[in-house]
């Protein structure tokens, strides 16, 4: 089975010579490779086939048996690495907090700690809603999701 060390050292700088970030990579029992990949602009198929050939090109499947998929990191998995809290600055997101607790705002800074924009529904009809800055310190995260809005 190839470690994933040896993964993440041979296809991290492809990821970055096409503009993109690792955000992590999955091997499961049967030796079944997944790298998941983002970058700002997105992620586009040839980015996908690029890294994938990159990495069979390091990886030789006489020696090794292995199913590879290199994707977009996706809309609906959780946040992983920094980057993702940075591309999505300005954005809706869903925080769930390692107490349970749950919040939701849009980001505004993600440097020592997660700074959200909240918007607090006013029980009381009569007054407008509350807007509030969130300051939430990285070890309070267990999980971080994009908020998908239809229109």
């Amino acid at each position: 089975m190839i470690a994933k060390e040896d993964i993440v050292r041979i296809v991290k700088p492809k990821i970055k010579e096409i503009g993109g970030y690792l955000v992590d990579v999955k091997i499961n029992t049967n030796n079944i490779i997944t790298i998941y990949i983002d970058s700002i602009k997105g992620v586009l198929v040839e980015d996908c086939l690029q890294v994938s050939r990159h990495f069979e090109e390091n990886f030789d499947r006489e020696i090794e048996d292995y199913g590879l998929t290199v994707c977009s990191s996706g809309l609906e998995r959780p946040f992983v690495v920094p980057e993702q809290y940075k591309k999505n600055i300005g954005n809706e997101v869903k925080v769930l907090l390692k107490n349970g607790k749950r919040e939701r705002g849009v980001i505004l800074s993600y440097d020592k700690e997660l700074v959200l924009d909240v918007v607090k529904k006013n029980k009381n009809n009569k007054k407008k809603d509350i807007m509030s800055e969130l300051r939430i310190a990285k070890e309070d995260i267990k999980e971080t999701k994009l908020k998908i809005n239809f229109k």
